[in-house]
C-alpha cells in the first residue's frame, strides 16, 4: 500500500495548494507558519504539519477540516471571536506556491534531528520547498534551483 501511495505521489501533478494559518481576533493572519496541503490531479490530498510532539514532521492524508466551520453554536462563535481560529487559504496563485502548480515531485530529502524527521525538502523542477517544524509550528520557504 505504501509503495502504491508513493508511486501515486510521484506520478501526479499538483493542482492546488492550501496553507492553514492561524487567524487572530480582528483578522490578523500569520502567513509564515502553519500546515501546507497539496491536492494532486489524481484527487489525493496530502498535508504536512507539526507532529503531536511539536518537534517532528507529520504527513497527513486527506483535506484539512475546519472544526469551527459555520454554522457555529453561540458558545463557539464567542470562543472564535475571543481566541481566533485556524483557517485554510488557497495559495495556489501566490508568488512562491504558484510555481508548484502543474509540477511533479522530482526528489525529496528528509531533515533529521536527534533521530526525528523534523522536515523535508521537496524538489519540483526549478524550485525546492523546504518545510520544517520549529517550536511546534511548520515553517515553509522556497529556494530556486538554478543549477538543475
Amino acid at each position: 500500500m505504501f509503495n502504491d501511495r508513493l508511486a501515486g505521489i510521484l506520478s501526479s501533478t499538483i493542482v492546488r495548494v492550501r496553507r492553514i494559518n492561524f487567524v487572530q481576533p480582528g483578522g490578523v493572519r500569520d502567513i509564515d507558519e502553519g500546515p501546507i496541503e497539496v491536492t494532486l490531479d489524481s484527487g489525493a490530498v496530502y498535508r504536512l504539519e507539526s507532529g503531536d510532539d511539536g518537534e517532528s514532521l507529520r504527513l497527513a492524508v486527506g483535506e484539512w477540516v475546519d472544526s469551527f466551520a459555520e454554522p457555529l453554536s453561540p458558545e463557539n462563535r464567542e470562543f472564535v471571536a475571543r481566541s481566533g481560529k485556524w483557517v485554510a487559504f488557497d495559495v495556489s496563485s501566490d508568488r512562491d506556491f504558484c510555481r508548484l502548480i502543474g509540477t511533479r515531485l522530482d526528489d525529496l530529502d528528509l531533515l533529521i534531528t536527534s533521530g526525528r524527521i523534523v522536515g523535508v525538502e521537496l524538489v519540483f523542477g526549478l524550485a525546492t520547498l523546504r518545510a520544517e517544524v520549529r517550536g511546534d509550528e511548520l515553517y515553509v520557504d522556497f529556494r530556486d534551483n538554478h543549477d538543475r
